[in-house]
């Protein structure tokens, strides 16, 4: 990859067929993923095997945590928000929306 400064949200389009996602960076340890959703589109059900967090980079989203509690989260562009191994949960954008994934 070549040394290069861009906006955060210039890296990855919209699909209007289907989520768009691109691995920024992947080894043993951690993972940073961009993803964009069009309004409506929906992540599946599904959990991260480490401690992740997102941040919106453009857009709103419901993080939706599947557990006991069923909770949901509203997360707004320029929120963190923080989750736990293991935690299954599913992503609906609100409005278009682009988002970084860090898995740490």
């Amino acid at each position: 990859m070549e040394h290069e400064s861009k906006k955060l949200e210039k890296f990855i389009e919209y699909n209007e067929e289907h989520i768009n996602s691109q691995v920024l960076l992947k080894n043993d340890d951690c993972l940073a993923l961009l993803v964009a959703l069009k309004k409506n589109q929906k992540m599946q059900e599904h959990f991260s095997p480490i401690n992740a967090f997102i941040f919106v980079i453009e857009g709103e989203i419901d993080f939706h945590l599947i557990n006991d509690t069923q909770k949901d989260f509203e997360i707004k562009k320029d929120e963190i928000f923080f989750f736990k191994a293991n935690e299954k949960h599913s992503i609906t954008a609100k409005k278009d929306s682009k988002m970084l994934v860090i898995r740490i």
